[in-house]
C-alpha cells in the first residue's frame, strides 16, 4: 500500500491514529474536533498500480480547501481493500467501530461499491461517499439514503459509445470482460446502444478478475468479426493488452472505460499494437480536450508527485467525489450533529462545475454528469495518447442493472 502525505493532509493507519490525533486535538471544544473520515482504496490486488493516483486527487482537493472545514481539520484514516467485497466491509466495519469515523470515502470497485452500500444501510449515523466504484445496483438498488456517488455508473460511462462502434463498422463483435459487477454495468451500457443500432455480439468470455494469462482468452476470439471489446482494467488490461500484442491480434479493440486509462496507457509492457486505434468511452477527457478547469486540474495534477503524464480515472473520480464532500461539509460549516442531517441535505442538492463537466444529483444521489468518446492514438513520441471524439453532458442513471450480457436478447 503507498501512503502519502502532503502539509493538509494526513492519511493515517489504524494504528498511528490515535497518537496522531491526540497532537492534532488542541482543545475538547466541537468546533476544534477534528473531522474523520475513513478511506477506503484498493492498494492490493489487482487495482494496486492506479489506486494511489485516486490518493493524489484526494490530496488535491483538500489542499484547495486548507486540509480544514470551520475550524476542525479533515484527518483520513486509510485502510488498503483488495477490490473483494468481504474485504470493504470488514475494512469499513473496523473504521466505524474502532475508528469512529464521521464519513467513509470509498471504495474502488464495483463489488466493493454494492457491498458497502448495503452495509452503509446499517450504519445511519454514518455518511458514505463513493470514490470510483460504479456498479448500477449500489444507488439504483441499495438505495442506501447516507450513500452518494458524486459521479455516473459504469453504464452511463459507455452512454454512445455502442452507437459510434456501429457507425465506424463495427457491426459483428466478440468480447471478453472480468467477471464481476462493474464489467457487467459498463458492457450493458455499451451493448444497449450497440444491439439497438444494429450491431450484432458474436461470442461473450468472463475471465476472473485478477487474471494473468489472457492466451486462452484471445485463443477463443471467433473469426468473422469486426472488433473485439475489451472490458478489463488495472494489471488485467496490461496483461490482455500484452497477450493480444504478442499474438498478433489484429481486430479493433472498443475499450471497457478502463481498458486504456492513462494508467494503463502509461505502464512499461509491450501494449502498443493493440492498444493504438481503440475507442473508448468514461468519464475522463481524452489529452487534446479543453476547457479552463480541465486545464487547471491538469496543471495542478501535474505538479503532483509521482503523477501520470495525464491523470487517470482514479485522480478525477477520486478528486470530484472528494471535493464534493468537502462543498458539502462547507456549506453546512462542518456540522456533523444530529447524523448529519444538514451534510445529506446539503450533499443531496450538491451542483457544481467540476473540471470534467457540470455535475448535479438525482434523486437516487448518483450523480448527472458527463461523459466523452475518445481514441488511442501515437503521441509522436514512441508513446500512445487519446484524442477527442464526442462529450455529452446531463447524462443520467439509466433504470436498468445489467448481469452478464452474453447476446443481443440479454438488453432488449
Amino acid at each position: 500500500m503507498i501512503k502519502k502525505r502532503i502539509k493538509a493532509l494526513a492519511i493515517l493507519s489504524g494504528a498511528a491514529f490515535a497518537a496522531a490525533s491526540f497532537v492534532a486535538v488542541p482543545s475538547s471544544s466541537a468546533a476544534s474536533t477534528p473531522i474523520k473520515i475513513g478511506y477506503l482504496n484498493a492498494t492490493i490486488g489487482p487495482f494496486a498500480g492506479p489506486a494511489p493516483d485516486g490518493t493524489r486527487g484526494v490530496n488535491m482537493a483538500l489542499k484547495e480547501f486548507g486540509g480544514a472545514i470551520n475550524g476542525r481539520k479533515i484527518v483520513l484514516i486509510e485502510e488498503a481493500t483488495d477490490a473483494t467485497a468481504a474485504t470493504a466491509v470488514t475494512k469499513a466495519k473496523k473504521l466505524v467501530e474502532k475508528d469512529k469515523v464521521d464519513i467513509i470515502f470509498g471504495p474502488l470497485s464495483g463489488d466493493e461499491g454494492v457491498a458497502i452500500a448495503n452495509y452503509a444501510k446499517t450504519v445511519p449515523s454514518v455518511t458514505f461517499v463513493n470514490s470510483s466504484s460504479s456498479a448500477s445496483e449500489a444507488t439504483l438498488t441499495v438505495k442506501a439514503p447516507n450513500f452518494f456517488r458524486f459521479h455516473g455508473d459504469a453504464a452511463q460511462w459507455n452512454g454512445g459509445l455502442g452507437e459510434e462502434a456501429v457507425k465506424l463498422g463495427y457491426k459483428k463483435i466478440a468480447t471478453l470482460a472480468d467477471d464481476y459487477s462493474f464489467p457487467y454495468a459498463n458492457f450493458g451500457g455499451f451493448a444497449a446502444g450497440f444491439c439497438k443500432a444494429g450491431g450484432t455480439i458474436v461470442k461473450a468470455q468472463w475471465p476472473a478478475l485478477g487474471t494473468k494469462d489472457y492466451s486462452s482468452v484471445v485463443a477463443g476470439i471467433p473469426s468473422g468479426i469486426d472488433a473485439i471489446y475489451a472490458g478489463v482494467g488495472g494489471s488485467d488490461a496490461v496483461n490482455f493488452l500484452t497477450t493480444a500484442t504478442q499474438n498478433g491480434v489484429k481486430k479493433p479493440l472498443i475499450g471497457g472505460t478502463i481498458l486504456v486509462d492513462a494508467s494503463v496507457l502509461a505502464a512499461k509492457a509491450d501494449i502498443q499494437d493493440a492498444a493504438k486505434g481503440t475507442i473508448a468511452a468514461g468519464p475522463v477527457p481524452p489529452a487534446d480536450y479543453h476547457s479552463a478547469t480541465w486545464d487547471k486540474f491538469v496543471a495542478d495534477y501535474a505538479k503532483v508527485k509521482d503523477a501520470y503524464p495525464s491523470p487517470s480515472i482514479f485522480a478525477i473520480l477520486y478528486y470530484n467525489s472528494f471535493k464534493s464532500l468537502l462543498a458539502g461539509l462547507k456549506a453546512v460549516k462542518g456540522d456533523t450533529s444530529n447524523n448529519q442531517k444538514a451534510l445529506r441535505a446539503a450533499l443531496s442538492t450538491l451542483k457544481w462545475n467540476t473540471p470534467t463537466g457540470p455535475l448535479s444529483m438525482d434523486k437516487n444521489r448518483n450523480a448527472i454528469t458527463s461523459t466523452f468518446i475518445y481514441q488511442v492514438v501515437s503521441d509522436g513520441k514512441g508513446g500512445l495518447t487519446t484524442k477527442n471524439i464526442k462529450r455529452f453532458d446531463n447524462v443520467a442513471q439509466g433504470t436498468k442493472v445489467y448481469g452478464r450480457v452474453n447476446s443481443c436478447a440479454d438488453v432488449k
